[in-house]
């Protein structure tokens, strides 16, 4: 029995020879327990049997048949409207920035048209507004966290300065300590900082102040001091440096402009919450530039940066901004991409295998043709983030044993 006519024809015959009305509910019920039976599949069906698949152990219990009518009846009360409407007027709350207050209007918007009405939660403009303004709330948080930390460092850079050159001298006047009091004063510092640093400011004048009467009191007081400032500025040094350090290790990395690899982890484990809350679909791609040793040794590590520099790039301009590109290590890319469709994955592998193929790789006079390998694995057909990363980088090997410039699909494809 392959055709679905025939399921057809013997659910209606069924149910005449047991004189049951023809209703939808009874025919659904009489349809799907003759596919049962027999064993039939199609792809309705097999959809159907994923969708089961995915509800919990005590919810296929609570199910008095398998049917459409059932599995509706048992989503449509999980959540009542109401309890959606309570949630969502308090949503704001929670999506407020903690430093700036620039979109505190646009979400207090878009809250509030979704607590009117719950079903714009799956409206796809509703939630490429909500992406676009959850981006302005981080970057402008960035942005002040970045000028707090600059003041700061000029602050440091300037007291650090201000302690070298007493220290040298080992001497300090009267006149100096006023201009110490106006060069404070002149300091430009961002509007956001200064409730911040308010504190600060006024701990340091009274420091000033006092520093003043020591000075007009007995100067050789200061000089006996030395060794005091000497550990004071040791200390400023080595937080200037520990700064420095704190910048290397920025999510940006400096060559390609991807995310480093520690960002990248961050942004994983964001999206695998994602995953496991919403069922959101995503792939791994490892990706590996051919050849690249040859480069190096060849033409020199700085053409070999400029290969990695033009290459992620590429990657950047080819990729959406919700899905992320990360220089996993050396000549190493990893891309988690977000999909609807598996061919929309095949499509994006195709454009960046024929972009790279088709461009020259130019470092002052020398055009070189770069080729690469890659696995891609999808998220939903491993039983967590950490297998499927592993499936792709296997597959990335394997595409390299195979004679490099492939990229090789989990379902066995290759491109």
């Amino acid at each position: 029995m392959k055709e679905i006519s025939e399921v057809v024809k013997l659910t209606l015959k069924n149910l005449s020879q047991h004189n049951i009305e023809a209703t939808p509910e009874n025919y659904e019920k009489e349809f799907f327990s003759i596919v049962e039976k027999n064993n039939i599949h199609f792809n309705e069906i097999d959809e159907f049997h994923k969708l089961i698949n995915k509800l919990s152990t005590t919810d296929k219990k609570s199910l008095n048949s398998i049917s459409y009518r059932e599995i509706s009846k048992l989503l449509s009360s999980r959540v009542k409207n109401e309890d959606l409407k309570y949630f969502l007027k308090h949503l704001s709350y929670f999506m407020l920035p903690s430093l700036s207050s620039q979109v505190k209007d646009e979400i207090n918007k878009v809250c509030t048209e979704l607590s009117n009405d719950p079903k714009n939660l799956i409206n796809v403009n509703i939630i490429r507004k909500l992406r676009k303004i959850t981006n302005i709330r981080i970057n402008e948080d960035k942005k002040i966290f970045n000028e707090k930390n600059s003041d700061l460092k000029k602050l440091m850079s300037f007291l650090s300065t201000f302690l070298r050159n007493r220290i040298e001298k080992n001497i300090i006047t009267l006149d100096e300590v006023d201009n110490i009091k106006h060069e404070i004063n002149s300091l430009k510092l961002a509007k956001s900082t200064d409730d911040d640093l308010k504190k600060l400011y006024e701990k340091f004048s009274l420091v000033i102040e006092e520093f003043s009467d020591v000075v007009n009191n007995n100067n050789d007081e200061i000089i006996k001091g030395k060794q005091e400032s000497e550990e004071l500025y040791s200390q400023i040094e080595k937080l200037k440096h520990n700064l420095s350090l704190a910048e290397e290790e920025k999510s940006i990395d400096f060559l390609t402009k991807a995310l480093t690899r520690r960002a990248y982890t961050e942004e994983a484990e964001k999206v695998e919450r994602e995953y496991n809350a919403f069922d959101s679909t995503y792939v791994l791609i490892f990706i590996d530039l051919d050849h690249f040793k040859y480069i190096n040794d060849t033409y020199g590590h700085d053409c070999g940066d400029s290969v990695l520099t033009t290459f992620g790039s590429i990657l950047k301009k080819l990729t959406r901004d919700e899905d992320i590109i990360a220089r996993y290590g050396g000549e190493e890319f990893i891309c988690l991409v977000h999909y609807k469709n598996v061919s929309d994955i095949r499509n994006y592998l195709i454009r960046m295998k024929n972009i790279i193929k088709n461009n020259k790789f130019v470092y002052k006079d020398i055009k070189l043709t770069i080729k690469f390998s890659a696995g891609a694995a999808l998220r939903e057909n491993y039983k967590s983030y950490e297998e499927t990363l592993n499936k792709a980088d296997t597959l990335l090997y394997k595409a390299k044993e195979l004679g490099r410039n492939k990229i090789i699909l989990d379902n066995g494809e290759v491109i």
